[in-house]
């Protein structure tokens, strides 16, 4: 476990001061030129939750639940990395080297630069991450294949891979269950939910659960006060307008805030700039749809004693212990490692 430990610490060493270093500094600026949604805070919030979550304590911690390779293996592990999210992509990666693969990553063409960066920056503290690590055009001869994707490329993705160890990944999302007694701070911490990463990310809560005759007053007030800077981002407002439009168009009823759609209906996900919501009359019900959304539901926030619930203000403060899709990837691939 000790090269695993130096390769991860190399990967915190090479954020500690990512701030104030002209070559992040560069690198943040080239990504925002590159993709209009990695805005400089986005980024660095990104940044900053991985330092915290790099830091040695923690990664100790996370290390010790596992029998990790001493050995350093000869297994070709192909990735397809996600861009909806700054190095959303990444943590395949790690668990990749960690686990003795030598890695081929093809990186999302929305966010190609910042991984890049990284990596090279760490490879500065350990050579690992050179020797390792290789972002690729195209994956060929693989042993193991990690892909996250829409729907429909996932479709594509097992066919492709089908004849080697995979994992693919598909389109997920995020529900709030509310209880009518939320607090302010409760209400700003699921505005972080929503509205961190322009809501691009599985992550983002993309449905209010809501007690019959949920008053949505103090909520959109909240919000109006902390997150309507939103509808000053080009992307997401032309997002907002679009689909305001067309519910205009059509006469369909919604709730408009100025920045945000809010409609009822059932279904989980929502496209940027729009809220679903829908009513319950029971626990007992909140916990049936949450069954029915199975595998297309990522994260579940309430204060209600739900499986897995999560905090408000939660859903994007991930650590490595966070896999996604619920699947411990570190273990499958410990799993599917040949001597």
């Amino acid at each position: 476990m000790i090269w695993q430990k130096r390769a991860l610490l190399a990967l915190h060493t090479a954020l500690e001061d990512f701030e104030h270093n002209e070559s992040w500094g560069f690198a943040i600026e080239q990504a925002k030129y590159h993709n209009r949604w990695f805005e400089e805070a986005q980024v660095h919030q990104s940044l900053l939750q991985w330092r915290e979550s790099l830091s040695p304590e923690k990664v100790n911690s996370w290390l010790s639940n596992y029998s990790l390779p001493e050995i350093i293996g000869t297994q070709r592990l192909g990735i397809i990395m996600a861009g909806n999210v700054p190095l959303v992509g990444f943590h395949d990666v790690i668990v990749g080297v960690i686990s003795g693969f030598y890695v081929f990553a093809k990186t999302s063409s929305d966010d190609t630069l910042l991984p890049k960066m990284w990596l090279a920056e760490a490879a500065k503290i350990d050579p690992i991450w050179a020797e390792r690590v290789e972002v690729v055009e195209q994956l060929r001869n693989l042993d193991v294949a990690i892909a996250t994707g829409s729907n429909n490329t996932a479709k594509y993705f097992a066919s492709f891979f089908k004849s080697i160890p995979h994992l693919i990944r598909n389109n997920r999302n995020s529900v709030a269950v509310l209880t009518g007694e939320e607090t302010q701070e409760d209400f700003i911490a699921l505005g972080h939910d929503v509205f961190d990463y322009f809501g691009l990310g599985c992550r983002n809560v993309t449905h209010l659960m809501l007690p019959v005759g949920y008053d949505f007053t103090p909520l959109f007030q909240c919000w109006d006060e902390h997150f309507d800077w939103i509808r000053n981002h080009n992307k997401y407002a032309n997002n907002y307008e679009y689909h305001r439009a067309l519910l205009l168009m059509n006469l369909d009823p919604h709730i408009d805030t100025g920045y945000l759609i809010a409609k009822e209906k059932p279904e989980l996900y929502a496209p940027v700039g729009m809220l679903n919501y829908s009513f319950y009359d029971s626990v007992d019900g909140v916990a049936q749809k949450l069954v029915e959304w199975g595998d297309s539901l990522q994260c579940t926030v309430s204060h209600l004693p739900l499986i897995n619930s999560m905090n408000f203000g939660s859903t994007q403060c991930t650590q490595l212990y966070d896999f996604a899709d619920g699947v411990d990837t570190l273990q499958w691939l410990i799993e599917n490692r040949k001597a």
